[in-house]
């Protein structure tokens, strides 16, 4: 008995180690996806339809007001685009090319 409780806290101590310091404890956005609705943004809000190179860097969090940019061709033009996370679902907030 004395064993099997101790094997049930080493695995669960396991567990919330895990948990606390490994890919659950922050959500990250996911990149193509975020690169697509960056673009789409862009198009659809800004007019801009000559979109060529948007990078937007990876395992961005999902923490409500995390802030970063994407960059990003437009024409001939290298520059930046402004993203706000706004809330947990999440939902975030393209600002204008700079």
């Amino acid at each position: 008995m004395l064993i099997s409780t101790i094997v049930v806290l080493a695995l669960a101590g396991g567990g919330l180690t895990a948990w606390w310091f490994g890919p659950f404890r922050n959500d990250v956005l996911d990149q193509q996806s975020l690169q697509e609705g960056v673009a789409t943004v862009l198009r659809d809000n800004y007019g801009e339809h000559n979109i060529k190179n948007l990078h937007c860097p990876a395992d961005q969090q999902t923490t409500t007001g995390h802030t970063f940019e994407c960059s990003v061709e437009l024409g001939d033009r290298k520059t930046a685009v402004p993203i706000r996370i706004l809330n947990d679902k999440p939902e975030y907030e393209v600002g204008a090319p700079r």
